[in-house]
């Protein structure tokens, strides 16, 4: 530390410091005292979309700046790729072979994705809840701000801005996202083991059968995975030749990946280690402006996290928890990540081979650690080998912080891709394991591609072809052939769902929830009569209401009796019977003449009356419906 504050003896590094020191005490006074949370969450609605967007053209542009002073090197690359490009190419598609292209975490890449439509159609950062088919124009109605950071919605929405809104652009973000990652983490394995060992480590986590599943998902874990990878990169290039322009790369980046996922803001300890080690080579404290500016940069994630913070529900806490987090949770989440990284079955997305050749890299690295330490003099660290060290310290926090969560378990389908940064950091160290062993004459490469080839031909290949989750997620599957029903009826419908209004909106079909149905059934009438709907569609779900087994309509479903339903099609998705009707009449209320026009009603935006929300769970949906009626 002594050595790090007189880097700041001379003028220029003491005002920039100066200045640097101002911004952080700035950035905690606006980010925790200076509004409230509601107030930042109405601040990021407005103005989150410019303010990401400004901080990616600035990285853009440094990156730009930085590929302008090394032609030589990318050009050459892409010129030649190599056996490199091939296995980058080779592991993309066969993540892309490995799965279908589906939503695969229910209902959250829907919330996603309703958020990147509405960064696109309308600037803001916020989700859409309601829309109408008004005279053409599809015309969002409610929004919500979600508790997710939105990085990667303003990715895709970017590339609905250049080629017109699909559902489909978020796989094709998600797939440029896989290419990416595969080729940083080749990159980066070639720095710290060798060319050859980092063939093996891209292999390892390509053949991973989560990789594939994420790859073809519609989640933002994949990109997270990417800016982790991104920035790793980026530490090496800066320690290497501490400048200016690669710290302010390197900061833009760092700022870009707390807006990946709400953990990832653990990742900025590395990035300080890494800047101050830069600084201590080079002799002088390397200050820019987007570095001195970072901090404040940092504002709207604290923000968020506030606004996390101040809404239980946005946890989804079951009944009778009052913490995301505790002690308690430490045990359980052990047992089921153990038994998930360990898993030789076709039950889960993991790889047991590379969890076993990457804890032994684990294992010498420590050794190799623990041997420098005890070295006098210790020879100076390699800017990859460092980072290295960091970025594996970060992985071992985020997996530590994930103990301490309620709903972490690795061997939970849906909580199975928090376990992405681990098999990544344990790909980096199966190359450094071979590596090592390849420098005693041990023919440990050679074993080591054995090994894959026998894991994935028996354990492997199977797993990929079940796609066991894919093909088990019945709410998808439920969802799917309910919107493959109303696409067939003749438009337009209004659908009067028992499950979230939100995968309709993304698919332009009217919806509202049975829950605000019940108290609008009055407008509903109107609206049938004056033909603006041609039908009027019910989901609901039917379960056993006896000992006997008799079938029922589920109480959460059921419509007044002023619905009168006509019996479309059911279908059973594992031991849930889904049924559509259509609403053949609704009785007028008592002393009202038929066909009378109701009274006008004024939607009130859900983040008005401090609804912040997903659409996750029914806890939540009711809460949804609830503020719609207010």
């Amino acid at each position: 530390m002594r050595r790090l504050a007189g880097l700041f003896g001379t003028g220029d590094s003491r005002r920039m410091g100066l200045l640097f020191a101002l911004s952080g005490a700035a950035a905690l006074g606006a980010g925790y005292l200076a509004v409230t949370p509601i107030t930042a969450g109405h601040l990021i609605i407005a103005c989150g979309y410019y303010y990401i967007l400004g901080v990616f053209c600035l990285f853009v542009f440094y990156a730009l700046r930085l590929a302008r002073s090394r032609p030589g090197v990318w050009r050459g690359w892409l010129r030649r790729p190599g056996a490199a490009g091939g296995a980058i190419a080779l592991g993309t598609l066969l993540g892309v072979w490995s799965d279908s292209f589906k939503h695969k975490i229910l209902y959250d890449e829907f919330v996603i994705q309703g958020t990147a439509y509405v960064m696109h159609a309308t600037k803001q950062v916020s989700t859409i809840l309601r829309a109408y088919n008004l005279w053409g124009t599809w015309q969002p109605i409610d929004f919500y701000l979600d508790k997710r950071p939105y990085f990667f919605p303003f990715l895709v929405s970017l590339v609905h801005d250049l080629t017109g809104y699909r559902v489909a652009n978020m796989f094709a973000v998600n797939v440029a996202c896989a290419a990416a990652l595969l080729g940083l983490l080749y990159w980066f394995a070639r720095e710290i083991a060798g060319r050859a060992e980092a063939l093996l480590a891209v292999a390892l986590f390509a053949l991973l059968p989560l990789f594939g599943q994420n790859a073809t998902g519609a989640g933002m874990d994949l990109h997270n995975l990417t800016m982790v990878a991104l920035v790793a990169c980026l530490c090496v290039l800066y320690l290497r030749v501490p400048t200016e322009d690669r710290l302010s790369l390197l900061v833009l980046g760092a700022v870009l990946l707390t807006q990946s996922r709400y953990e990832s803001v653990l990742f900025l300890a590395p990035v300080a280690c890494v800047i101050a080690a830069g600084w201590l080579r080079a002799g002088r404290a390397v200050l820019s402006w987007p570095a001195v500016l970072a901090p404040l940069m940092l504002v709207p994630y604290a923000w968020h996290s506030r606004i996390l913070a101040s809404e239980p529900i946005f946890w989804q806490l079951q009944e009778g928890q009052t913490s995301p987090f505790g002690s308690a949770n430490v045990a359980g989440n052990f047992r089921g990540d153990v038994a998930f990284l360990f898993n030789t079955g076709t039950g889960f997305a993991n790889s047991a081979y590379l969890t076993v050749i990457g804890l032994a890299g684990l294992a010498w690295m420590l050794w190799r650690a623990a041997s420098w330490l005890m070295r006098r003099p210790r020879p100076e660290l390699q800017a990859p080998d460092l980072v290295g060290f960091l970025f594996g310290a970060g992985v071992a926090g985020h997996f530590a912080v994930l103990l301490f969560y309620w709903w972490a378990k690795f061997n939970d389908q849906m909580a199975s891709r928090f376990a992405l940064p681990m098999c990544l950091a344990f790909a980096v160290l199966a190359a450094v394991l071979v590596r090592g062993l390849g420098g005693m004459r041990l023919p440990a490469l050679r074993v080591a591609w054995c090994g894959l080839g026998i894991w994935f031909l028996t354990m492997g290949l199977p797993s990929i072809a079940l796609k066991y989750y894919t093909n088990e997620n019945l709410g998808l599957q439920e969802l799917e052939w309910e919107r493959g029903v109303i696409g067939s009826r003749p438009g337009p419908v209004l659908v009067i769902s028992n499950k979230s209004t939100i995968p309709f909106m993304l698919w332009r079909v009217e919806a509202i929830l049975n829950t605000v149905a019940v108290v609008k059934g009055d407008d509903i009438r109107y609206h049938m009569g004056q033909g603006t709907f041609k039908e009027v569609i019910v989901t609901q779900a039917i379960r056993p209401t006896s000992g006997e087994g008799q079938q029922g309509v589920d109480p959460e479903d059921v419509l007044p009796p002023s619905f009168h339903l006509q019996l479309i099609t059911e279908r059973r998705f594992g031991g849930r019977l889904d049924r559509l009707s259509r609403v053949v009449s609704i009785d007028a209320p008592p002393g009202k003449e038929k066909g009378a026009e109701p009274k006008a009603h004024v939607p009130s935006p859900l983040f008005s009356i401090r609804r912040l929300h997903s659409l996750s769970d029914p806890a939540v949906a009711a809460l949804t419906s609830s503020a719609e009626r207010r």
